[in-house]
Protein backbone atom coordinates (compact mmCIF):
# COMPACT_ATOMS: atom_id res chain seq x y z
CA UNK A 1 0.00 0.00 0.00
CA UNK A 2 1.44 3.38 -1.01
CA UNK A 3 1.70 6.37 1.29
CA UNK A 4 -0.93 8.27 -0.71
CA UNK A 5 -3.40 5.41 -0.21
CA UNK A 6 -2.78 5.51 3.54
CA UNK A 7 -3.26 9.27 3.49
CA UNK A 8 -6.57 8.97 1.66
CA UNK A 9 -7.76 6.31 4.09
CA UNK A 10 -6.93 8.57 7.05
CA UNK A 11 -8.81 11.51 5.47
CA UNK A 12 -11.84 9.30 4.78
CA UNK A 13 -11.82 8.13 8.40
CA UNK A 14 -11.63 11.71 9.66
CA UNK A 15 -14.50 12.70 7.35
CA UNK A 16 -16.59 9.72 8.46
CA UNK A 17 -15.99 10.61 12.11
CA UNK A 18 -16.92 14.27 11.50
CA UNK A 19 -20.08 13.30 9.61
CA UNK A 20 -20.96 10.87 12.38
CA UNK A 21 -20.64 13.61 15.00
CA UNK A 22 -22.67 15.96 12.82
CA UNK A 23 -25.44 13.40 12.46
CA UNK A 24 -25.33 12.63 16.19
CA UNK A 25 -25.67 16.33 17.01
CA UNK A 26 -28.98 16.45 15.13
CA UNK A 27 -30.34 13.07 16.22
CA UNK A 28 -29.44 13.49 19.90
CA UNK A 29 -28.73 17.18 20.64
CA UNK A 30 -27.60 16.45 24.20
CA UNK A 31 -24.87 14.07 23.05
CA UNK A 32 -22.87 16.44 20.84
CA UNK A 33 -22.90 20.14 19.99
CA UNK A 34 -23.98 21.37 16.55
CA UNK A 35 -21.07 22.31 14.25
CA UNK A 36 -22.17 25.97 14.21
CA UNK A 37 -22.05 26.05 18.01
CA UNK A 38 -18.52 24.65 18.05
CA UNK A 39 -17.25 27.16 15.48
CA UNK A 40 -19.07 29.99 17.28
CA UNK A 41 -17.47 29.03 20.58
CA UNK A 42 -14.02 28.87 18.98
CA UNK A 43 -14.51 32.25 17.29
CA UNK A 44 -14.97 34.02 20.65
CA UNK A 45 -11.37 33.36 21.71
CA UNK A 46 -8.84 35.48 19.76
CA UNK A 47 -6.13 32.78 19.68
CA UNK A 48 -8.61 30.08 18.66
CA UNK A 49 -9.98 32.42 15.98
CA UNK A 50 -6.51 32.74 14.43
CA UNK A 51 -6.05 28.95 14.56
CA UNK A 52 -9.48 28.50 12.98
CA UNK A 53 -8.71 30.93 10.14
CA UNK A 54 -5.29 29.40 9.50
CA UNK A 55 -6.90 25.95 9.52
CA UNK A 56 -9.49 27.03 6.95
CA UNK A 57 -6.73 28.59 4.84
CA UNK A 58 -4.68 25.37 4.99
CA UNK A 59 -7.71 23.28 4.11
CA UNK A 60 -8.60 25.55 1.18
CA UNK A 61 -5.07 25.58 -0.13
CA UNK A 62 -4.74 21.80 -0.01
CA UNK A 63 -8.21 21.21 -1.40
CA UNK A 64 -8.24 23.62 -4.34
CA UNK A 65 -4.57 24.11 -5.26
CA UNK A 66 -4.19 20.77 -6.99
Amino acid sequence: MSSSTVSYVVWVLILAYALGLWGLSYLRPGAAAHPAQVVGKLATNPVARVVLVVGFMWLGWHTFAR
